[in-house]
């Protein structure tokens, strides 16, 4: 698309500052301890802060001007610059700016959400849903159908083209892959369902909930083995939801410039699950997952429910996971006792401490103390991610004293 004068100044002139961050020494020393804490070692925990309810902070700093089809450029740009300014914690911002591989569905899977929804005005993406249950009988099932995705060669090379001008003479660009393979199989059914039917049929219809959670499985295979045939992979990603994804262990070693499912971080949950015991969790989840993920280079597993007392049953299913989710209705103690060595702990913090008008440190110096503690004690690779945050209480603040406040703690822990 062409880009008239001014809106080709007002992006020329974040970027200009952009790649200026970008080339600091501190991104490489950053991206390095990404991939140290990624290989188990013991490292400073990285801190991130993510998900923010940019809507609460009015400023103009983050106010879009330029053209509407420019905005997929210029507010990742605006919220970088903010950020780094504001509530930078161990952001990077990399050297080489990566623009994704457009793609879309050419189908669904014969089911479509229907909810009434609830949303804020925070500008975060969380809302309230009542799910319509689509899937209560055996024919319901026989409607879904696997996708079909299509790369879109035209889009993803106007969009590096667009970049490029913006750019160009500042930093290197390059088109990636989308990302990794991630997929959460009852995630998506609970959104078809509802929570109670669906935790009700758990216990009352076992077999017809396996062949839900089976025909998912299909359909997540079905995605993931789309996205490997049109090279919509990326193996190195700076972030994985959230959390830092650079490893130096992908891609393969034998990999030679076609992406496939081994060069890739794959990712799963089932934050529904919180609700059920470690074995229906295993029999109902994992079971499924064991086989989806096989083929993943690493793993992460987890985003809201509580992992700490489920670690084994992880354990025994997964020979190539890595990091586990462990958020504040877990024990950060268990969790790093279950854990060891083996994994990286990614803690999430309590996002509810910076959602009051005045910040108060006390409970997240207590908070962050107490799994440093633990990650000491027991050698565990710890990473904490804030994210999921619903409101700051109009307050950027928050997260500048939050950001601080976990550093001042994670120095009296590991220097």
């Amino acid at each position: 698309m062409a880009i008239n004068a001014d809106d080709k100044r007002t992006l020329r002139a974040l970027a200009r500052r952009y790649s200026e961050i970008a080339h600091l020494d501190v991104q490489k020393q950053r991206l390095g301890r990404y991939a140290e804490s990624n290989s188990l070692e013991a490292v400073r925990p990285v801190v991130l802060i993510a998900e923010v309810p940019w809507g609460e902070i009015r400023e103009d700093a983050l106010t879009n001007t330029c053209a509407p089809e420019l905005g997929w450029l210029e507010t990742p740009l605006r919220q970088t610059l903010y950020q780094w300014e504001h509530f930078q914690g161990d952001l990077v911002v990399p050297p080489v700016l990566r623009v994704a591989k457009r793609s879309r569905w050419a189908t669904g899977i014969g089911v479509g959400v229907q909810d009434k929804t609830i949303k804020g005005d925070t500008g975060a993406y969380i809302s309230s849903h009542e799910y319509t249950d689509q899937l209560q009988t055996e024919a319901d099932l026989a409607k879904l159908q696997l996708p079909e995705i299509t790369y879109d060669k035209e889009a993803s090379e106007q969009a590096l083209a667009t970049a490029s001008e913006v750019f160009a003479g500042l930093m290197e660009i390059e088109l990636t892959g989308t990302g990794s393979l991630a997929y959460n199989i009852w995630d998506r059914i609970s959104t078809l369902r509802g929570v109670d039917s669906l935790l009700t049929d758990l216990a009352m219809r076992p077999e017809f909930m396996h062949q839900t959670a089976q025909r998912f499985m299909e359909i997540g295979q079905a995605q993931f083995k789309q996205l490997e045939e049109q090279d919509l992979l990326d193996p190195s990603p700076t972030l994985l939801h959230c959390t830092p994804a650079c490893t130096r262990e992908l891609p393969a070693e034998d990999f030679a410039g076609h992406v496939r499912a081994k060069d890739v971080w794959g990712r799963c949950a089932a934050q529904i699950f919180g609700a059920v015991s470690p074995e229906m969790h295993d029999e109902f989840d994992l079971a499924y997952n064991q086989t989806l993920f096989a083929d993943c280079g690493l793993l992460y597993y987890g985003c809201c429910e509580p992992m700490d007392r489920k670690i084994d049953i992880l354990r025994k299913r997964f020979r190539n996971l890595r990091k586990i989710s462990i958020t504040p209705w877990a024990d950060p103690r268990r969790a790093a006792e279950n854990i060891g060595r083996d994994y990286v702990l990614a803690a999430k913090p309590n996002p509810a401490f910076v959602a009051a008008s005045e910040f108060n440190p006390t409970p997240v110096e207590e908070e962050i103390a107490g799994y440093c503690e633990a990650c000491v004690e027991n050698g565990t690779t710890l990473e904490f991610v804030l994210k999921d945050i619903s409101t700051i209480a109009n307050n950027p603040q928050n997260l500048t004293q939050w950001a601080n406040t976990v550093q001042r703690v994670i120095d009296r822990y590991y220097g």
